[in-house]
């Protein structure tokens, strides 16, 4: 074969094996919760290649938050520290410690960096998956005043959680602001609290409390609203808030704003992941997913893994992971029996 044709047929099955491995990439989805469980999906339904540590109990194997960095899957929790994980190929797993950090319950990507956010308000970044940077520590309204949950829009992140702290971290300035909401007297740990859609970010906590902002420093209807009861999730569902009521079903908005009820009961926890949403009440392990928020299935979980956050994104397929902070060699676990 001569020189130029020899040339052009490795182009071409470099650039086939380009496309086969996007084509194994696209559309994947990763949940995680407790006990270090982890588990992939090609369609955000049907479940494969499942992973623990142990069993579900609130302790260092917690794990919170996850999100996909050029092309591997990064998972964050802990109980005493920032644990860490990561895999490019759904097997093969590095682990890790952020030093001087409670655990993670942020991860976040914006402006081609990966943002964690701990328990306590530190905020760290990575552009290599590998070496991370503390750029900011929240000054808390008190010790434990703690994120749960994050969300990114408008070129910030903004994070909720326990008795109320909204945490907005600006990426531009490594800037953070911190607002107490209105009226949050209760811990309530496992509101999913942030949302973002429509420009904006709504709030959800305690005492019916769904305020507004863009950037996270001025804010709208920052208040309670007793009547309609505790609000424990709020989600973007493309053309829609949907926030749930503990006691009094659900309501939608258009805008944040003006919200009205719908008849619907809803488990109390939702998450938003690609083109599915996932509702779950206790055991975390019986979820319903639903495309629009009207229609729901129950989702096909045969090893009962608890679900605590849903993520899509693309996953390289092969390769190493990452070797994050104080880690251990990567290793292929087996998944428990």
């Amino acid at each position: 074969m001569k020189t130029n044709q020899m040339k052009s047929y490795l182009l071409l099955l470099t650039l086939l094996a380009g496309v086969l491995r996007n084509a194994h990439a696209a559309d994947t989805y990763l949940a995680v919760g407790p006990g270090g469980q982890r588990m992939f999906s090609k369609d955000g339904l049907t479940w494969e290649n499942h992973t623990a540590w142990g069993e579900p109990k609130h302790d260092q194997n917690d794990l919170n938050c996850v999100a996909f960095y050029k092309g591997t899957a990064y998972v964050g929790g802990g109980f005493f520290s920032a644990r860490m994980t990561a895999t490019r190929d759904a097997k093969t797993w590095s682990e890790g410690v952020l030093p001087k950090s409670s655990p993670i319950f942020g991860l976040e990507v914006l402006n081609d960096t990966l943002y964690a956010v701990d328990l306590r308000g530190k905020v760290f970044k990575t552009t290599d998956g590998e070496n991370w940077t503390l750029v900011g520590a929240a000054q808390m309204p008190s010790p434990t005043h703690w994120i749960r949950f994050t969300k990114t829009g408008n070129g910030i992140i903004l994070g909720c959680g326990d008795f109320g702290p909204a945490l907005a971290f600006d990426p531009k300035t490594e800037k953070i602001t911190v607002t107490h909401m209105a009226g949050q007297t209760v811990k309530n740990p496992g509101f999913r609290s942030v949302a973002f859609g429509n420009g904006v970010f709504v709030v959800c906590r305690q005492d019916g409390l769904l305020a507004t902002t863009k950037e996270g420093i001025t804010w709208k209807n920052n208040e309670t609203h007793p009547e309609r009861g505790g609000i424990t999730s709020v989600v973007w569902i493309g053309d829609h808030f949907l926030a749930v009521a503990k006691e009094h079903g659900i309501l939608v908005s258009k805008d944040g704003i003006a919200w009205q009820p719908e008849a619907t009961k809803l488990p109390n926890a939702i998450v938003k992941s690609g083109d599915w949403l996932y509702a779950h009440g206790w055991p975390p392990s019986k979820v319903q997913c639903s495309h629009d928020g009207v229609t729901w299935e129950p989702m096909p979980n045969e090893k009962s893994y608890f679900v605590h956050a849903v993520a899509q994104g693309d996953l390289a397929g092969s390769g190493a992971p990452p070797k994050l902070p104080g880690g251990n060699p990567p290793q292929s676990p087996s998944s428990p029996k």
